[in-house]
């Protein structure tokens, strides 16, 4: 006597449809004609700014968002940008709400959506990117990649505990639709691509 779970499968198997063949794999896209006007475009969209300088001296050549001599607080993960105030002595995430600017480096940067990864060397180098004014993320111009599949392909698991796509600045519209930049995070954001 066959039980009602084997009819049930045998039905199924019955259903089954035909084997297909495996899709044939995508071309990876290619690099846009002119990648950083893409780029520029792209972070303009998402309310962030992209700037070009040359490795030595970059903190002389860049546009702060606001004058770099004025600034008291600094969180700065690159030597050419030495901590200033609640960015070299704060003992708690708490001491970091009067923060400035935070300046990051970034592995590689992504066209398609102008969004740069980050691992963060510390938790406070995290909290820092989040409780800043201004947020500038330094990375490497000719590490780009045209698209999110090749950014993950370039991103290893293993190799840390956390990382994230940094791009534009905090944004929200929940409130009586209209756009706020910086409730949850910086008000602006820099991408700066050094160049030999």
């Amino acid at each position: 006597m066959v039980t009602a779970r084997e009819e049930i499968l045998e039905r199924l198997e019955r259903a089954r449809p035909p084997a297909a063949a495996r899709p044939a794999a995508m071309p990876e896209p290619s690099m846009p004609i002119d990648p950083m006007a893409t780029l520029r475009d792209r972070l303009q969209d998402a309310g962030g700014s992209l700037q070009f300088a040359t490795r030595s001296g970059w903190t002389e050549q860049i546009q702060w968002p606001v004058e770099a001599t004025t600034l008291r607080h600094v969180y700065s993960s690159l030597n050419a940008m030495p901590g200033r105030g609640v960015g070299l002595s704060s003992k708690t995430n708490h001491d970091l709400a009067d923060l400035d600017v935070c300046v990051l480096a970034a592995e590689f940067v992504v066209i398609e959506n102008a969004a740069a990864w980050q691992r963060p060397g510390c938790l406070r180098e995290r909290a820092a990117a989040l409780l800043a004014t201004h947020l500038i993320v330094v990375a490497n111009a000719t590490e780009i990649v045209a698209t999110m599949h090749q950014a993950y392909a370039r991103i290893a698991p293993s190799d840390a505990s956390f990382g994230w796509f940094l791009c534009g600045p905090s944004k929200t519209a929940d409130i009586e639709q209209s756009l706020v930049l910086g409730a949850h995070g910086p008000r602006t954001m820099s991408l700066i691509l050094l160049s030999d």
